[in-house]
Parts: C-alpha cells; structure tokens; sequence
C-alpha cells in the first residue's frame, strides 16, 4: 500500500505543481521560424516517396503522400522561395513515445537529398535496434533534430558534429537499458549555436571531461543529463561560457562527490537545478545564496542532513521549488523549516520533503510559506496537530501528510479557508476528520487520500459535491455502508479504492457507465451477482466478499487487464466471454464454487489471451483435462490449479507452448499417467506441486535439468516480475498497478502448509507426493541445487536414497516417507545443515543412522517402520556400538553367545544354592519364609475369585 501512494502522490504533484514553474521554451526556437510552402523539387519528391517505402510501418498517417505536389503532404514544408523541403516531421503519436508497439523500418539513405532541411523529427519510432546513420550528420542548414524515443543502438555518430547550425539536438532514447554510447562528447564542441540539448539516457560512463565540453556551448539553455552514468565532475570552470544555463539536470548520476565541490553553483543563470538519486555528500555550499536568479532546486534522492542547509541559504528570495524527497534528510521539521528562505517577496511554491526520517512538530507560524501553492511531508515521523498556518492557505493546491503520526481533529473551519485545494491526502495518520454532514466544500478535489483513517460508519457525505473526483481511495476506514448516490457522483472517477472496510449490500446494475479503469472493492461484504463492468476497466478487484451468482455473460471491458475474484461464492461454469479478454493478464477465480471445464477458446479465432501471465482456479468444482487454452498463452508464469477435479494426463505441448511457465500446483485433482519427460524443457519451472494425483511410473529423469532449480540465488525473473505485478504497479496511467497476492500461496513443507506472499518468488518446490510412482529417485537429483522442499512421500519409490542428495544444500523441508526405499542412509546428508525437517519413516532402509551436525535434532519418530535402522534417536543400539555403556569387540564366531548363556546359568545356580542354604541352616528364616508364602497364596486366591465374579455378573448383564 505504501508504494501505491508514494506513486499517486509523485504523479499528481508531478502534474499539478512540477509543471507550475518549469521554465517556458527559449525564444527563436526553430519549433516557430520554419519556411512556408512553396512548388516541391522532383528528385526531393522521389526521395520521400523512398523514405516512405523503407518505413513499411509508419507511425503517422502518409495516406497524404502521393501525387505531384510534396509540399502538401503532411509532415512536409517547403521554402516559397526555392521549394525544398525545408522540414520533415515524422514524429509518432504519445502512445508511441511510450511503447515500441510496431517495427517502423529504417531510416532511408534518401534522406540525403534533402540538403535544404532545417528541421528533422523522427522521435517516437521504432527503429528495431539499428544503429543511427553517419549520413545524419550531412544537413549544413539543420537547426532542429530529434530522434528520441527510438529503438536506436550502438555509438552516436560523431559527424553530428558537423551540424554547424543546430540550436536543438534531443536522441534521449528514454528506457534504462542505455543502448546508445558515446565515448567522448569532443563533437559537441562544434555545436556552438545549440540550446537545448537532451543525452539523459545515454551510456557516457567512459565520458570524463564533459563539463569542459559542455562548457564550449555559450548559447545552451538546456540540458538533461539524466541517467547516464556520469560518475566524474569539476570543481569550478576556469572561464565559464554557460552563461545563458537556465535548466541543468543531472538527476540519477553517481557523481559521489561533495555537492559543494561543483561548477554549476557558479551559473548564475540557473532556474531549474534537478540533482535527484546522485549520491553527493557534504554540505551545501554558502555561496549558493548568490544564485539570486534560481528558481527551482531539486535535491531529492541525496543524503543532505537539514543541519547542513547553510544560513545565507535565506538568500535564495526566487527559489520557487524546493524538492528534497526521498533523500534521507533528518532532523526537526521545525528547525528545517526555518532555515528556509525568508525574504520579502517570497516565491516559494512547492516544498516536498516526503519520504524522509524528519521528525517533530511542525512550526506554529508559515515563516517563508505564505504563497505555497503545494505542500507534501508524507511518509516521515511528524508528530502533534497541523498547524493553523496552513489551513491559511488561500492558494494551496495540494496537501499530502499522509503516513505520518499527526494527531488532532481537522473540522469544516480548518478546511474551509482552501478554496483551491485539489488534492487532499491525509490517510494512515491518527487525525479525525468531523464535519457537518451537509456541509458544501468550497473547493473541487480531483483526488482524495483518506485511507486508514477512522471515517465510518457511513460515508462522508461532504464528499457529495467532489464530483470532479479522478481519485477516490478511503480504503480500511470502518465504512459499513455506501449510498447510491457514491456510483454516480464518482461515475467520472478513474480509480475507486474502497477496500478494506466492511460495506454491504449489492453492486449497482448501473456498474458498467462508470469511466473507472481501476476498481478495488475487495474485502467488504457485497452480496449479488456481478453486473457488467465499466467500459474502460483496466484492473477489477472484487475478491474476499460474498458475491453469488454466475459469471457476466458478457464482461463488457475489452480493456480489462487485472481480473481478481477470489473468495466469493460464485457458481456455474467459467463463460466463453473470458476469452474475449484479449488484454488479461491476470485471472484470479480461486475459492469458489465453479464448475465445468474451462474454454478452450478456439471458436473465435480472433480471440486469444497472449498477454495472460498469472492463473489462479484453484479451490474450485472444476473439470476436463488440462486447458487446452493455455497453449494460446505462451507468456503463461503462474498456474494454479489446486483443489478441483480435473484429470487426464498432462499434455506434452507444456514444455514447448510454456516456455516462461515458472509456477505449476495441480494438488488435490485426478490427473493420470506418467509425468511427461518435457516437463524438464520448461527452464523456468522453479515450483512444481502434482501432489494428490493418480500419477504413475516412474519418475522423469529430465527433472534434473530445471535450471531454475539449480539455481541457489537469483530465481526464475519471469515469477519474480509476475509476483511483483501482482503485488505492485502498472496498471493506472500506466503508472502503478493495484493488485495483491490476496492471502498468499499455500505451500506444503516442513510437515505443515505455509503462506508465502513475496517469499514464493525465491521458493523452489518439487512436490510429488501421494501418487503412484514407481522406479527410483534419479540419482542426478543432486543438480538442482536450489531446492528448498523435497517431497516424494506416499509412492512406492524403491532402491536407495541417491548418495548425490547431499548436494542440496538449500534444502529445508525433505520427505521421502511411505515408500519402499531401501539400503542405508547417505551420510552426504549430514552437509544438508539448512534441513529443519526430515521425515524417512515406513521405508525398509537400514544401518546405522548418520550423526552430526542437524542429524541431532531429528527424532526416532523421523525414521519409524524402517525396523533395520538403528542408532541414535532410536533405542535399538546398534550391535556392538552400545550409546550408554562400554562396547566390547565381536570376533563373529559365536564365542560371545555362548559366555553370555554359560554365565547365566551359572549365575542362576548360585543364587538357587544361596538361598537353599540360607533357610535349611536358618530356623528364624525358614519360618519366615513359609509364612511369606501362605500369606501370598491367600492373597491370590481371594484376588481370582473377586475377578470371577465380577465377569460371571458382567456376562448375566449382557
């Protein structure tokens, strides 16, 4: 939950108040200086209708490209005066700049002639990893390039260089994997004339003197140099050109230097500093006060203590940002905050200190913060109420506090003074919100975080004229009840989160006209069947209620991604509609009462689920054979299919048609037949569960060749990254998903089962109990190094345990129980020393039992029904190796039977003899004696016939 809202509150404050002051385009941009059109040149037409060819799958619409005059086709200008093509706009769509969805083609050599070009865009392509050409750099007159958000590799061409006349050059490729490098950035120099320069992205971790050669750009205005590995910085420059800098950011660097130590605090120009995620050290420097022109500092991500923010920091009067995020700062609140600027104009707009370890009351007066327009400190450890100052905020837009240990009573007088308030966020606090249930807020929020706070019974009915609502998340608030009016008043809201509380009643008929695309209403009450869902749904989240009824007929949300149901009482079969959800990648049906076999999806041939990656059914009423479905799902990580009564025999095709498949438990159903030998192709299977079947033969040796399970760090990625999309982002706005493990998967070891959440990403299971298997146990089992839980009980395994068995290692959890092993007990397996539990018990092994190391801990109830074991915990000592007394060697031929019966009978002579003499010698003995024995008999005589006469009653009785 934490990292949802971090999340939410980066986008929203990203949005609504980083964009405030980011600095407007340089004026003279070429974006506005381009030539009108004019009659197109013959051989320049041939050379775009040749560019157009090598694009075979362009990402804008060329339907325009064709008859004589070029100059009116879209993405072309032409000069009035000559009639060349002056500028070529192939830029792709947003949606294209985000993903890599289509192979575009290549960049065509034709592009050559046009020598007239002043400005060239072909951003947001894809370009299927080619390299960018050296022809690029053979325009004279090209002002403006950008070829970001492409698939480009390999290093950037030098001849850029010769583009004497370029003012813009962006080829940020804009992912983290840095397919793009340059060695050096000697070709910059060249570019004298350029003003906005974007590398962020590229590979420079071989780049040393870059701050000399960025130095050589006396017109730069910006410069984004984030994520490029630059690791080395200067001190000061000797002369420095950057004069008209206004906008630098080196953001997710390792420069590891002190942050005082650093030229740009020299450029004076400087409105936008970003030095997010770099590992500087040190305090700021006391000359930063003669910055008097910077209007926005960024130093989140660095590991700045508040004490060591200077005094005359006071004379940053146009600092208008302030973010210092995530960077480990600490101290008092109130402290650090007084240290703020405080001048007589003050510009401060922004503060952000979230994510920290500041601790403390807030200051009782704004200082600096009278015009703040966003104030965020979530996720530190502020204490006491919120000051009044800031329910003084006339112009604050944003207010985020959440997670923190705030106290105190916020009423409709602290809130009615923020007319402009767009995002309120004050969950997971002890802060009480009471107002009047007919009060009218004077301002319109977009997004509500009230999760975690004591709000219920009912629901806040101030909400009502929040109709403007994108986000409304009141999870785990004591909410018993919703009204009607909630669907429609929130029926434009994109995120719904109202989970967690314990509502009741029906989910509205009307479901399906909300424009949510994430809806989280699990663990509530909800009774009835499900409606039809929203249109534009992306992620559905209804698990842990008591929702009845089928499934919809039809879904309705050719969008959905995330289906999560789990924990209801929904009946009758899985519908044919799921395989028109051609987006899902999530399916959690489990803990139901379904029936039937699952679709087989061929009747349509236009509907697969190729993006499908976690199956959970498990829990159910559910047969057939195995889905013939998952053939179509080749992205396929996670299948659970547990607790149901499928059979048949498992299908071949798994170790070809799922080659990603890293999680498999079909316990508990009634699959027949041998375990298929491709099983063991499937690289990634790292948990296999088929206990509780009706499997035979023997066991497959290809199981020895999963190399997820010969890892012993670093598991199968594909669950690892399947476990995190359930638990974490993707979903909204493509920012962050909202989806949960729920109650974990079930894991049977160590005797007992276990729930594992993030945990089962690094478990490596083999369970084959409870079937009917045959044959050996493979010798090579040893090679799967990573196991943690072996489990072959209940079969009828025969020979001895594998001496090789002693390489796991890792193993925690080994039963081999209720089989018919034989031979001894390795002693390799007392190198197991992570074994916690061991159960060997109702096989026909024999020996002695190993000693050393966890062999200890085991008890004789480990090995029970294996009657020719002995040794320690058992009581049977071995022969000739007695625990508690002396031992005594055996020479094997009988001569040690024989004084054991020849002392024993003599023994009993002598004692006889003994006694004999006593009492005939004796007189006082001898008379005591015979009284002893009469008394005895009379004793036992009277004892048999009580006995007989309570039996005889007994027997009359019956």
């Amino acid at each position: 939950m934490s990292e949802l809202r971090i999340l939410v509150q980066g986008t929203l404050i990203a949005l609504l108040c980083l964009l405030l002051s980011f600095p407007p385009p340089a004026t003279g941009s070429p974006l506005h200086a381009l030539a009108s059109n004019g009659s197109c040149v013959a051989d320049e037409r041939d050379a775009l209708l040749s560019i157009k060819e090598s694009l075979w799958e362009p990402s804008v619409n060329l339907s325009s490209w064709q008859g004589e005059e070029c100059c009116n086709w879209k993405g072309v200008r032409c000069s009035y005066k000559t009639g060349h093509v002056v500028k070529l706009n192939l830029r792709g769509s947003a949606q294209d700049c985000l993903r890599y969805s289509t192979y575009r083609g290549a960049i065509s050599h034709s592009l050559v002639t046009l020598q007239q070009l002043r400005y060239l865009d072909l951003s947001c392509n894809n370009f299927n990893w080619t390299e960018i050409p050296d022809f690029i750099g053979s325009f004279p007159s090209l002002k403006y390039l950008n070829l970001s958000y492409n698939l480009f590799y390999g290093r950037i061409p030098p001849q850029i260089g010769n583009l004497s006349k370029l003012v813009y050059l962006d080829l940020n490729p804009s992912n983290n994997n840095n397919p793009l490098y340059s060695s050096d950035l000697q070709w910059l120099s060249h570019l004298s004339l350029l003003k906005h320069l974007d590398l962020s992205y590229i590979n420079l971790t071989t780049v040393v003197d870059w701050v000399h050669e960025i130095n050589m750009l006396p017109n730069l205005i910006k410069l984004y140099l984030q994520h490029t590995g630059l690791r080395s910085t200067v001190v000061v420059l000797g002369q420095s050109n950057l004069t008209a800098l206004e906008v630098l950011d080196i953001s997710w660097n390792n420069f590891n230097t002190p942050i005082a130590s650093n030229w740009f605090w020299n450029s004076t120009s400087l409105s936008y500093l970003n030095l997010y995620a770099c590992p500087f050290y040190g305090p700021i420097p006391e000359y930063i006060g003669s910055m008097a022109s910077l209007e926005e500092v960024n130093f989140g991500g660095n590991n700045l203590m508040s004490t060591m923010i200077p005094s005359n920091f006071k004379n940053l009067c146009n600092l208008k940002i302030l973010n210092l995020a995530d960077s480990q700062t600490s101290g008092d609140i109130k402290e650090l905050m007084e240290r703020l600027p405080n001048c007589t104009s003050n510009k401060m707009q922004m503060l952000d200190l979230g994510q920290n370890m500041l601790g403390g009351a807030m200051p009782s007066s704004p200082g600096p913060l009278k015009n703040l327009t966003c104030l965020a400190l979530p996720h530190n450890k502020l204490t006491g109420p919120i000051p009044k100052w800031i329910w003084s905020l006339t112009e604050l837009l944003v207010l985020d506090l959440e997670v923190n240990e705030l106290n105190g009573v916020v009423t409709e007088d602290h809130l009615k003074s923020l007319r402009n308030l767009k995002i309120l966020i004050l969950g997971n606090t002890l802060l009480q919100i009471k107002v009047s249930p007919n009060w009218v807020p004077p301002f319109k929020l977009q997004a509500v975080l009230l999760d975690g706070l004591q709000i219920g019974p009912a629901f806040p009915s101030w909400l009502r004229s929040q109709t403007g609502l994108g986000l409304l998340m009141i999870a785990n608030a004591s909410i018993t009840a919703i009204p009607n009016w909630v669907w429609v008043a929130f029926s434009r809201a994109e995120l719904v989160d109202l989970s967690n509380n314990q509502i009741t009643g029906t989910l509205p008929a009307t479901l399906e006209f909300m424009a949510a695309e994430v809806m989280a209403l699990s663990n509530n009450r909800f009774t009835g069947t499900i409606p039809k869902f929203p249109r534009n749904i992306k992620g559905m989240y209804l698990s842990v209620n008591s929702l009845s009824g089928t499934l919809p007929s039809d879904f309705g949300a050719p969008l959905l991604q995330d289906l999560s149901l789990y924990s209801n009482s929904i009946s009758g079969p899985i519908p044919s509609s799921l395989c028109s959800l051609t987006q899902l990648t999530l399916l959690d049906l489990s803990g139901n009462k379904l029936t039937g076999e699952v679709p087989n999806c061929k009747e349509d041939s236009n509907s697969t689920m190729h993006n499908l990656n976690m199956v959970n059914l498990n829990t159910n009423n559910l047969s057939g054979e195995f889905p013939v479905v998952f053939q179509s799902c080749p992205n396929l990580v996670f299948v659970d299919l547990s607790y149901n009564k499928f059979s048949g025999d498992l299908p071949v095709w798994m170790g070809v048609k799922l080659p990603y498949l890293a999680l498999l438990r079909l316990r508990y159903n009634m699959f027949t037949g041998q375990i298929p030998i491709e099983i063991g192709k499937i690289q990634e299977l790292q948990y296999i569960d088929l206990a509780h079947n009706n499997f035979s033969g023997s066991m497959p040796e290809s199981l020895v060749n999963l190399s997820a399970m010969a890892r012993t760090s670093q598991y199968s990625y594909v669950l690892n990254n399947a476990i995190d999309h359930r638990q974490g982002p993707h979903l909204y706005n493509g920012a962050f998903a909202y989806i949960f493990l729920g109650e974990g998967v079930p894991v049977h070891t160590k005797g007992q089962q276990l729930e594992f959440f993030y945990e089962i990403s690094d478990t490596v299971v083999l369970d084959l109990s409870c079937n009917s298997l045959t044959g050996v146990i493979p010798p090579e089992i040893g090679s799967l190094a990573g196991l943690r839980s072996l489990n072959f009980s209940w079969n009828s395994l025969s020979g001895a345990i594998p001496e090789k068995i002693g390489k796991l290692m890792q193993l925690e959890s080994l039963d081999l129980s209720n089989n018919e092993l034989s031979g001894e007990i390795p002693s390799s397996m007392t190198a197991l020393t992570s074994l916690s539990y061991m159960n060997l018990s109702y096989n026909t092994l024999t020996g002695k039992i190993p000693t050393g190391n966890q062999f200890h801990t085991f008890d004789a109830s480990d090995y029970i029904g294996n009657i020719g074991l002995c040794g320690y915990p058992l009581t049977n000592n071995c022969t000739g190796n007695s625990s508690s007394g002396p031992t005594h060697a055996d020479h094997g031929d009988g001569s040690n039977d024989i004084s054991f019966y020849l002392g024993l009978a003599v023994g009993y002579i002598l004692g006889l003899w003994v006694v004999f003499c006593v009492i005939l010698f004796k007189k006082r003995w001898r008379s005591a004696y015979f009284i002893f024995v009469e008394g005895l008999q009379e004793k036992i005589y009277v004892a048999v016939v009580l006995r007989w006469a309570n039996l005889k009653r007994k027997v009359g009785k019956t």
